[in-house]
């Protein structure tokens, strides 16, 4: 009994730290990069949206756009004020300006009211400014309660289409908001739009919540609460908001994450050693298979896109690194090394990256790693930044950064070109922690 109670302590305070703090071979050179700010951004001009019904305001649609496509750091949208011509149809546009201005691309759009039926169409246009040629056309219905959805919808069209990669404008993040209560705080889990936009609480409780992870479809959320006054994972259905405690064994309960093909979890346990280890948690069946047998701590474990292997961090060889196994069978090996400070691992869509975090001269910052060449790459500044998270596509990660006194949300490019906040209404003393990034909205056009 004494060990379990030391190793739970133990795990509990590395738990806490990697949580207010958060394929490089062996024989790989470690070369790192820090990057601040982008070099090159492809220029784009958006103009605001005419309108053609009360309600609605067309420059509004136009912001939204311009906004996602500068969070990712490929483009810089010209600012309004810049704007030297308003066209909302092809016949009004002189490419002329636009070239004089060093545009590549020019949105133009408006909005009206549908020919049959309620509602209205947002209809835009996309021309290559030099080419003076339209690249992509698209009407979508919509009505004033989905215009802000709407308007993503037409970020991820032009992203995709410019850059071959999945956009991620339109799907949703999760997070933890904690308010401050006398003593002690209220905690809500939180889901909403990826900009922090259309938030409404999934769970509202008196004590701690973390590490929520969506379903790979999106309908269900998986979280730890201590609401029974010890850890215990739960499972939620977004859509009816029916929940299951599915995991609340004597020991840990920690950081549940969904398999791919939803019907079960990963999650920290306290194996039978007393160390904190690895299984995976069969949804249908409650049956347990413990994946990792290593003194220590083995925890935060996220899936590779194959669906074979896990990262997690380990503190089994005396400081937190990230290590890589095989679920079925396997050789684990250590991915990070260099004696930093490693931990909270995130596998980028594509399982070409690993974003993680990484302590670097006395500071936390987001990291990403090349698994194929090695290369690191610091992406944001710090000091204690945590908990990333890669959005659809893998061109953005979502991470809990320290600001003015407490824990806000921000975005980074994958590339580490742009650092933008996650807008959400805090009171003074509020903090949100442990973000996670969903897929997309249900009816988006992919």
């Amino acid at each position: 009994m004494h060990h379990l109670t030391s190793a739970l302590q133990r795990s509990t305070w590395i738990l806490l730290v990697w949580t207010v703090l958060g394929f490089c071979p062996a024989q790989a050179s470690l070369r790192i990069q820090i990057t601040r700010g982008v070099r090159v951004a492809t220029p784009i001009a958006i103009i605001p949206f005419a309108r053609k019904v009360p309600g609605p305001h067309g420059a509004r649609v136009a912001r939204i756009i311009a906004h996602d496509l500068s969070r990712t750091g490929l483009f810089k949208a010209l600012p309004r004020h810049d704007l030297i011509q308003r066209p909302t149809r092809p016949a009004e546009i002189n490419f002329l300006n636009w070239k004089a201005l060093g545009m590549n691309y020019l949105v133009i759009g408006h909005i009206q009211p549908r020919k049959s039926g309620t509602g209205w169409l947002l209809i835009f246009h996309l021309y290559n400014v030099p080419a003076e040629n339209q690249v992509l056309a698209y009407a979508l219905p919509t009505s004033l309660k989905r215009l802000r959805l709407a308007a993503h919808y037409v970020s991820d069209l032009i992203f995709e289409r410019l850059t071959g990669q999945k956009a991620p404008f339109t799907s949703r993040i999760a997070y933890v908001k904690s308010e401050p209560a006398g003593l002690t705080h209220h905690y809500q889990l939180v889901v909403a739009d990826y900009d922090g936009h259309r938030a409404r609480t999934v769970v509202r409780s008196s004590q701690p919540i973390v590490s929520p992870s969506f379903s790979p479809r999106g309908h269900r959320i998986a979280y730890v609460s201590f609401e029974s006054g010890f850890p215990a994972i739960y499972v939620q259905n977004l859509e009816t908001g029916h929940r299951t405690r599915v995991l609340a064994r004597a020991g840990l309960n920690e950081t549940p994450v969904f398999t791919p093909g939803g019907q079960a979890l990963l999650v920290t346990v306290s194996g039978s050693g007393g160390n904190a280890e690895i299984a995976r948690l069969d949804l249908r069946n409650g049956s347990l298979r413990i994946l990792t047998h290593a003194a220590g701590i083995n925890t935060e474990p996220a899936w590779f896109p194959d669906g074979r292997r896990i990262a997690f961090t380990s503190d089994r060889g005396g400081s937190a690194e990230i290590y890589v196994k095989p679920v079925a069978s396997g050789r684990t090996r250590q991915l990070t090394f260099k004696g930093h400070y490693n931990a909270a691992p995130a596998v980028s869509p594509t399982g070409a990256y690993l974003a993680y975090v990484a302590r670097m001269d006395g500071l936390l910052r987001i990291a990403r790693m090349n698994l194929k060449t090695g290369a690191i790459r610091i992406l944001t500044p710090g000091p204690l930044d945590d908990s990333p998270s890669f959005a659809p596509g893998g061109a953005l990660i979502l991470f809990s950064a320290w600001q003015h006194g407490r824990r806000v949300l921000k975005t980074v490019s994958t590339r580490g070109h742009a650092i933008w906040p996650v807008r959400i209404p805090l009171g003074p003393a509020d903090s949100v922690t442990t973000p996670v990034w969903g897929p997309d909205l249900p009816g988006t056009p992919h």
